[in-house]
Formats: C-alpha cells, sequence, structure tokens
C-alpha cells in the first residue's frame, strides 16, 4: 500500500508543477507576466482581496445557515455533492490570509511590530464579540435564571476566547437549538490561526522565511511531512472540511506565492488549471494533502484581479466581523424561525450590520495604535538592535512588499 500512496502523490506533485512550467509559457523569447507585474499594477492595493474577503465571509454564513436549523448530520449529507466548494471556502481564506499577511511581514522590522499588529487586527474585535455574547445574548436566551447564570463556570471560561482558548457554551444557551449548547462554532478557527501567525513568527526569526530558497525548502519538507502523517494517520476518508493541519499549510502556502511572486505566473490558464487541480486532489483518496498549493495559487489570482472598488469594500474591510458575528446572529435567528434560507435572508444583513459598527467602533480604532507599537519597537530596537531581523536577504523586500495594511486575517 506505501509503495502505491507514495507513486499516486509523487505523480500528483509532478503533475502539478510540470502544469504551471508549460502555463507559465516562457519561450527564449517571451517575458513572463508574473503576480508581482500584476501586483504592481494595482499599486499594490487590488481590489480582487477584498472582495474575495468578503464573499468567503459570506458564504461561511450561508453554510452555517444549515448546520443551525437541520443540524451537523443532515448538513453534511446535504452539502456531500458539493464537499468540493465547501472544503474551499475556508482553504482560500487561510492562504488569502498567508499571502497578506506576509507583505506586512517585510515591512516589519521586528516581531514587535509584527505581533503587535496582528493581535490589534484580531484581538480587540474578538474580545468585544466574546464579551458582547456572554453579557447581552446570553442573559437574552438563556433558560437559567440570572442570577445562576453568572455564577456558572460556563459563564466564566467563556472569557478565554478572548485568548484562543476556545469555549463554546455558555450556561442554558441555545439548548434546542439543531446545534444545541454551542454560542459561535466558529470560534474553532481561532487557535490555527494563532497558529499560522506562531509559526510565520518563528520562521522569520530564523530568516527562513526572508530567504525564499530557504522557505521554498522548508515548504517542500512540510508537504512531504504532511502526507506522510496524514497517510499514518488519516486514512482516505475526507471531512467536508480540510483538515485543521491542512489549513494551516493554505496558510503557508500563500506565504510561499507571495515570496516567489516574481516568478509565479499570472494567467488565466495557470488558474484554471489550479482550480481543476484542487478539485481532482479534494474527489482523490488522499488527496487533499495536495489541495493547499493550488488553491493559494486560485486564491492569488483572484485577489489580484483589480475591478472598481464599491462601496462595501472602499468604506472598511467588515469581513472579519462578518466571519466573527455571523454564527452567534444565526443562532439567535434560528432561535425564532427552522428555514435555512430565511436564516440567511435574515442573519446576512444583520451580520452586516454588526461588522460595519465593530469595524467603525472597535477594528478600525484599534489599528490606530500602530503608530504606538511602532514606537514602542524603534526605542527597543535602538538599545537591543539583535532583536530587529536579520534578512539574509534584501530580495523580497525589494521587490515592492507594500500590499494594503497587511491584509486582514479570517
Amino acid at each position: 500500500m506505501w509503495p502505491k500512496l507514495q507513486r499516486q502523490h509523487l505523480h500528483g506533485l509532478r503533475l502539478f508543477f510540470c502544469i504551471f512550467l508549460e502555463l507559465q509559457g516562457v519561450s527564449g523569447n517571451e517575458t513572463m507576466f508574473s503576480l508581482a507585474d500584476q501586483l504592481a499594477l494595482s499599486r499594490n492595493r487590488p481590489a480582487g482581496f477584498d472582495y474575495m474577503r468578503i464573499a468567503l465571509a459570506a458564504a461561511v454564513v450561508c453554510q452555517h445557515s444549515l448546520d443551525v436549523t437541520v443540524g451537523l448530520d443532515e448538513t453534511l449529507e446535504i452539502l456531500r455533492p458539493a464537499r468540493i466548494g465547501v472544503a474551499m471556502i475556508l482553504a482560500l481564506f487561510f492562504a488569502l490570509s498567508g499571502f497578506l499577511v506576509t507583505g506586512s511581514l517585510l515591512r516589519c522590522k521586528s516581531l514587535i511590530s509584527f505581533l503587535g499588529l496582528r493581535i490589534l487586527r484580531i484581538g480587540p474585535a474578538l474580545a468585544v464579540e466574546v464579551a458582547l455574547s456572554a453579557i447581552v445574548i446570553g442573559p437574552i436566551f438563556t433558560e437559567m435564571p440570572l442570577a445562576q447564570y453568572f455564577a456558572n463556570p460556563k459563564f466564566h471560561s467563556y472569557f478565554l476566547n478572548m485568548v484562543g482558548d476556545i469555549h463554546f457554551q455558555l450556561p442554558g444557551v441555545f439548548l434546542h437549538s439543531s446545534l444545541p449548547d454551542m454560542v459561535n462554532g466558529q470560534l474553532w478557527t481561532v487557535p490555527y490561526e494563532l497558529w499560522c501567525y506562531i509559526i510565520l513568527a518563528l520562521l522569520a526569526a530564523m530568516t527562513i522565511c526572508f530567504s525564499r530558497v530557504l522557505y521554498l525548502g522548508f515548504l517542500a519538507a512540510a508537504q512531504v511531512g504532511l502526507i506522510i502523517y496524514a497517510i499514518q494517520h488519516w486514512g482516505d476518508s475526507a471531512d467536508m472540511l480540510l483538515r485543521p493541519h491542512l489549513l494551516v499549510f493554505c496558510f503557508l502556502s500563500g506565504v510561499g506565492f507571495y515570496l516567489w511572486r516574481d516568478k509565479t505566473p499570472f494567467n488565466r490558464s495557470a488558474f484554471l488549471s489550479a482550480l481543476v487541480l484542487c478539485a481532482v486532489f479534494l474527489i482523490t483518496p488522499y488527496g487533499d494533502m495536495l489541495a493547499p498549493v493550488p488553491a493559494a495559487y486560485v486564491v492569488c489570482y483572484l485577489g489580484l484581479l483589480n475591478p472598481r472598488r464599491s462601496w462595501i469594500v472602499s468604506s472598511g474591510d467588515y469581513s472579519y466581523g462578518v466571519f466573527l458575528y455571523g454564527f452567534v446572529v444565526q443562532q439567535c435567528v434560528a432561535t425564532f424561525d427552522q428555514h435555512w434560507s430565511l436564516n440567511i435572508l435574515i442573519s446576512l444583513p444583520i451580520s452586516f450590520a454588526v461588522a460595519f459598527v465593530s469595524w467603525h467602533l472597535v477594528e478600525k480604532r484599534a489599528l490606530r495604535l500602530r503608530g504606538p507599537v511602532e514606537t514602542l519597537e524603534a526605542a527597543v530596537l535602538s538599545r537591543i538592535s539583535l532583536l530587529g531581523f536579520s534578512r539574509r536577504s534584501r530580495e523580497s523586500v525589494a521587490l515592492g512588499a507594500a500590499l494594503g495594511g497587511g491584509g486582514t486575517s479570517v
């Protein structure tokens, strides 16, 4: 079995890279149009990523409409034929985050600013959502007397969500939902998002992600290790969503495409081929392990498109708020109605409205603290210069590492 599986995966890897080499279409007299070229055309601010973030956040809400109205088991049966699309949602989200966050990392002088900016982007909005769920939503929907609700250990432990220690239950809340005792099921992704940043921070501290050759070696080793681990522990059955380890690898693949953006072709044929490869891998036994790399290219191509900006993306970044609040809103709506389509029609506008408030009152204001973080960094580095990044090469920075504000995480 092992030799057969190894040959299968090696063949898949060869197929992917051979197609990519062909699609570069570079003869001796041709110049390849790259991801970096497309990025430069949009002045490092492509609108595609903004539209993708909001579209993926809305897709998450639509997917969860079934979870909160008919239950998890029936949802799996309904969505099984659409497994490819469902699995791609979070894969694209994590790959998108990896691509954008790398631009932020390359502009930072040390881990002080990199981790500080990540905390500012994620922490305040998460803390507010957790507090509102526990202090406002919980007392409204709990079936327990309020005195018992506030004294219950589940109430106190729920606040640990603010630091990535995930707890889904509040005492007596949503007991009769199709997903009972689940206040905000979407928070399960938070620890893995934090792991993405921790891994990238470690790679930066070791200077690996400042040398794209070293990073490519790391990525190849990680892919091989992931395949071996998956074959040994996961079997050939596929969950509806990509397993968390694979989502982290989607993030790391996005990092790789950013570092190699000047050597990666930007063309429709490569995009379509990557899309087909994603579909093939997601329906092939053990194929999930090979899906992250083509999925990351899909997100790079779509994100680097630059359609005209509408109000929904030019007035703020509402994707994180929709992602954070959508599930809670849907659980509240599901207590009054149990049809999935009506849940979407009601929950999606409310989620966007709450996300609008979250962006303008919490997230946007938190990002204004970037200045003090950079001031602190400059003061620390003036005294302890060794804490600054030691870059093996300036190549990645010289390519113009400036992508908006470094992007928004999931």
